[in-house]
């Protein structure tokens, strides 16, 4: 078990992990985590980057077929 305190991160809280808890966890600094609490822990997991892709390509598919998609429309 690995302990770390808590600190101030401007009007935040941050935690500091430690190298060896980052690559235990497969993570590295700049990867977008996702928070949950569950009986008083709190779980820290990578975001799940499915959602976040599909929304990138359905943007870039509005984006290119817009015109497209407007006389469709009609």
């Amino acid at each position: 078990m690995h302990t770390t305190k808590l600190t101030k991160v401007g009007n935040s809280t941050g935690v500091t992990i430690s190298r060896e808890v980052l690559i235990a966890a497969n993570l590295d600094r700049g990867d977008e985590v996702a928070l949950q609490v569950r009986d008083g822990t709190i779980e820290i997991t990578k975001a799940d980057d499915g959602y976040n892709r599909a929304m990138e390509i359905g943007r870039a598919f509005k984006l290119r077929y817009r015109r497209t998609m407007a006389a469709l429309s009609k």
